[in-house]
């Protein structure tokens, strides 16, 4: 389970930046100006500034490059809490909290290895900054819970929309199972006649040419139900008008006469089927 959870690829099409991820990241970019100008302790205020600006900026790549904006933003965070540990006497930014939409982007988005990654990354951010900034038990559970269940709720939602999406494969998976049953039930039975009644008026063209032609206007009343049915089968599938397929008069005239057509094909029948007649009446009897 593990190597398959792993192996897991990413969601299909991510979508693209819109509008609110701009006004978030313009928010959060905001907030930090103003709470750095607010500040009493200007000393480390531009370190302190550039580190949320990276933040915000890591957020419009969280879908499209979720473990490389985990990636930059977490390893910004963790640079600057270990130099609060070593030599730096300053606080973060209120406007940093935006990096809780991140681990939510990573399991929503990111392939399996990447949310490995990306969590590992998270959990070895989190105790280096209680030990910068330090806190109670009650605070240290409370920040792990917040970032879980950023993560968690990532992972719902994934798995929701996954298992939607097979949902509707299996549907159509139905439904073409289902066309094809049709089609071969109804439309094979209607062209199996179809090629039984153009055996049959290619027989009678030499000998009945009006009787192959009523054989002819047969065929084509059939071909025209053929195709009305198929066309009530396929329309379920696709959306708009169906293009006029049915070949209405195809073999008549607006008089009712035979069109040329149809006196062109009679007449090259007509040739081949007179020699096979003739050679089989001249034909000596079998012993």
């Amino acid at each position: 389970m593990l190597a398959a959870l792993w192996a897991e690829p990413r969601p299909g099409n991510p979508p693209v930046r819109v509008w609110r991820d701009w006004a978030l990241v313009a928010v959060l970019v905001a907030g930090s100006v103003v709470e750095t100008l607010l500040r009493e302790d200007k000393a480390w205020a531009p370190l302190v500034l550039s580190v949320s600006l990276v933040v915000a900026a890591c957020l419009l790549w969280r879908r499209t490059r979720p473990l490389a904006a985990v990636a930059v933003a977490f390893g910004s965070l963790l640079a600057f809490d270990i130099a609060r540990i070593v030599a730096v006497d300053a606080t973060g930014l209120q406007s940093i909290a935006g990096v809780l939409v991140l681990p939510y982007a990573l399991l929503r988005w990111g392939a399996g290895r990447e949310a490995a990654l990306g969590l590992g990354i998270i959990l070895t951010w989190l105790p280096v900054t209680f030990i910068a900034n330090p806190a109670s038990p009650a605070e240290w559970v409370a920040g792990y819970g917040f970032f879980l269940f950023s993560a968690a709720l990532g992972a719902a939602v994934r798995y929701s929309t996954s298992s939607r999406v097979r949902e509707i494969e299996q549907v159509r998976l139905r439904q073409r199972n289902e066309l094809a049953r049709e089609l071969h039930d109804t439309v094979g039975h209607h062209v199996s006649a179809i090629a039984v009644q153009a055996q049959a008026g290619r027989a009678l063209s030499a000998a009945d040419p009006e009787r192959a032609l009523a054989t002819l206007v047969t065929i084509e009343e059939e071909a025209s139900r053929t195709l009305k049915e198929m066309r009530a089968l396929v329309g379920v599938l696709r959306d708009g008008t169906d293009a006029d397929l049915a070949p209405a008069g195809a073999w008549r005239t607006s008089s009712g006469s035979l069109a040329p057509e149809a006196r062109c094909w009679a007449s090259a029948c007509r040739s081949p089927m007179t020699s096979m007649l003739s050679t089989q009446q001249s034909a000596p009897p079998s012993t």
